[in-house]
């Protein structure tokens, strides 16, 4: 009995030994079955989270060019670092690197190695020579990021428009064409350990990131560049709170130049499209355009000028200065309110309405700029019976600078309202051209002959009238000022003004037209204090400009047409009296007499003449003009010598003569 027990316990105990093994088994392969099978999708996501990381590869933004191919706006890869204290393996070192390459000091970098500190951010983006360097310490992290950078500066900023570090776009061209600057983001896998760190070298790139398609845009570098300088320069010398700057071709609608201003800065975006303003007498043109077109006027009519004060439908007019009877084009020249106001009696207010409207004032251009205002041109059934004498004088409407740029244009074109045009093309990464942007005509709003007419008289303006600070001596510009208050909450406010001037150049086969608006100039441009007129602070903008445009060899001007005998009168001088001379583009020569009578003040301060010698032409153009003088170019190259020297004490309104190395 007893062999009998004992014998049976070892059986139970193996029996006992394999259900345990049989129930562990099934216990486990019930397990698997369910980690893998029915749990296997939700532990693979866990497992992938834990050792890699999905990230979204920026792609590099199109480059934006100016017509030549210069580079305004390009992509560049840089990265954002960061530092992980705890898992530094030598603090000391890592904090000797941070100060080494990235400049930090010896107490910030010990602030970015605290221990006590999870994770640092550090500020800023590095360039690739910083990542070489600190690549491979453990604990100092990198992100790959597309940064915008500008390889020529501040050039066209506010046409461009911001981009952030993170890549958002806040306007400019940059929004206006995301969709063909922005590309397509690639994917990459980042490896970790078991404890989220990140393995050396694991980042797996899964998908490439496509760049970004190329602008090329109209704008011309170096006239850019020259309105830049040209605009900066009159802000400082007048006062001015703010600033426009166009420089357009009136046969193609290209726009060449564009600048902005608002305060002493840059503005945000590009005001000669946001912002309308009343634009004064610069309008009057397009009121005389009306009148002769339609017949209702010759230049040769006579209107009475009221001897400067004028009352009309319960309002009184006045001029600048007295004027009796005279003729229609002398009252364009002389920009006579009274005169103009009478004239435009002449019309019916839809004539007068539809005059405006046909010059694309009132709706926009159709530029390819975000947030273009249309100006404002109300319709004829809610007008008073001021408006029509308001109209005629730039009142009672606004409109923005490339409004009044376009419409100058097709004076200059023989009548052709052309579409403003900022983008020539839009190019692949390999250089094929995938859409290309002509130019267009939206209308013909007069006949060449009223073109003509009208360009004729807007060259006495300048020569003769209120312009003449906008001359180049023997190169003919045809233009006109305007000057008009600024209306406030409450009404116009005392004391503020625009002062404008908008013409093209050579008036005789137009290449060239320029916008100029000033915002609040308190002084003239030419330093005798007081003066707000348009003819005394923006005029001059014009030459100044104009003759450094003249000086740049790489100006995309025909200089074929420049080139041109002046008219010569027997005996060999001009008709003027002056001295016989050739016009030619290396070499701005102004006649005696012309020059004699282009400044109509003389201001009584001094300055010295700055030493240009050796210079280039451009320059040197730039330091005269900077330092007050008006400036005449003979020759072409680097500066040789000025005439009065560098050194000599003398009036500002003196015409300093720069002689290049080249003679022509």
């Amino acid at each position: 009995m007893t062999a009998r027990r004992s014998g049976g316990k070892p059986e139970v105990r193996r029996r006992v030994l394999l259900v345990g093994v049989l129930l562990g088994a099934l216990l486990s392969t019930v397990r698997t079955f369910q980690l893998t099978a029915l749990e296997g999708d939700h532990y693979r996501m866990r497992a992938q989270n834990q050792q890699g990381d999905t990230l979204s590869l920026a792609a590099p933004r199109g480059t934006i060019y100016d017509r030549d191919g210069i580079p305004l706006a390009a992509s560049r890869e840089v990265f954002s670092i960061a530092v992980a204290p705890r898992e530094l393996r030598d603090p000391a070192r890592a904090q000797e690197l941070l100060r080494q390459h990235l400049g930090f000091s010896r107490e910030q970098a010990a602030r970015y190695v605290d221990p006590d500190r999870a994770w640092v951010p550090l500020p800023g983006r590095y360039g690739a020579e910083v990542r070489e360097a600190l690549d491979g310490v453990q604990g100092i992290h990198f992100e790959r990021v597309v940064q915008r950078f500008y390889p020529n500066g501040d050039i066209a900023r506010e046409l461009l428009g911001p981009v952030r570090l993170d890549g958002v776009v806040q306007g400019g061209l940059e929004l206006e064409f995301d969709s063909v600057l922005s590309g397509l983001p690639g994917r990459a896998v980042v490896r970790r350990d078991s404890r989220g760190r990140p393995l050396p070298g694991a980042m797996v790139r899964a998908v490439e990131p496509v760049p970004g398609r190329d602008l090329y845009l109209t704008i011309d570098y170096d006239l850019q560049e020259i309105a830049e300088q040209a605009l900066a320069d009159a802000l400082v010398r007048t006062n001015a709170v703010g600033g426009e700057l166009l420089l357009v071709d009136p046969n193609t609608g290209e726009v060449l130049a564009a600048v902005s201003r608002a305060g002493a800065g840059r503005a945000r975006n590009w005001r000669a499209v946001t912002e309308p303003y009343e634009p004064g007498s610069i309008i009057k043109p397009f009121t005389v355009a009306a009148l002769l077109r339609l017949n209702r006027a010759r230049f040769t009519d006579s209107i009475y000028g009221e001897e400067g004060r004028y009352a009309l439908n319960g309002r009184v007019l006045t001029d600048v200065k007295p004027l009796g009877w005279i003729t229609l084009d002398d009252a364009l020249r002389q920009s006579s309110n009274v005169a103009l106001a009478k004239a435009a009696t002449r019309l019916a207010w839809h004539e007068q309405y539809l005059g405006l409207r046909d010059f694309g004032f009132g709706s926009p251009t159709g530029v390819s700029y975000p947030s273009e205002s249309g100006g404002l041109l109300r319709r004829p059934n809610v007008w008073s019976r001021q408006s029509s004498a308001s109209l005629a004088i730039g009142y009672e409407m606004s409109a923005t600078p490339l409004q009044m740029a376009m419409a100058y244009g097709a004076l200059a074109n023989g009548g052709l309202l052309m579409e403003p045009r900022l983008v020539r093309e839009v190019r692949s990464r390999d250089g094929r051209v995938e859409r290309s942007h002509a130019p267009r005509v939206v209308r013909q709003v007069m006949t060449a002959d009223v073109a003509a007419q009208l360009r004729d008289v807007l060259i006495g303006a300048v020569e003769e009238g209120t312009g003449r600070a906008a001359s180049v001596g023997a190169f003919p510009v045809a233009g006109k000022t305007g000057t008009v208050r600024i209306a406030g909450s409450g009404g116009y406010r005392v004391g503020a003004y625009y002062a404008s001037f908008a013409g093209f150049f050579p008036a005789d086969d137009p290449q060239l037209v320029i916008v100029v608006k000033l915002d609040e100039p308190r002084t003239r441009y030419d330093g005798a204090g007081g003066g707000y007129y348009g003819g005394s602070t923006a005029a001059p903008v014009t030459r100044a400009m104009l003759e450094a445009v003249l000086a740049a060899h790489s100006a995309p001007i025909d200089r074929s047409v420049i080139a041109r005998p002046l008219n010569i009168a027997p005996g060999g001088v001009d008709g003027a009296g002056g001295q016989a001379t050739w016009a030619t583009a290396s070499r701005v020569v102004e006649l005696n007499a012309v020059a004699a009578a282009e400044s109509p003040v003389v201001p009584p301060d001094s300055a010295e003449v700055p030493d240009v010698t050796g210079m280039p032409m451009r320059d040197g153009v730039r330091r005269l003009h900077a330092a007050g003088f008006r400036v005449r170019l003979e020759g072409a190259g680097r500066i040789s010598r000025t005439l009065p020297e560098a050194g000599g004490v003398v009036a500002e309104d003196v015409v300093i003569r720069v002689f290049g190395e080249a003679r022509p």
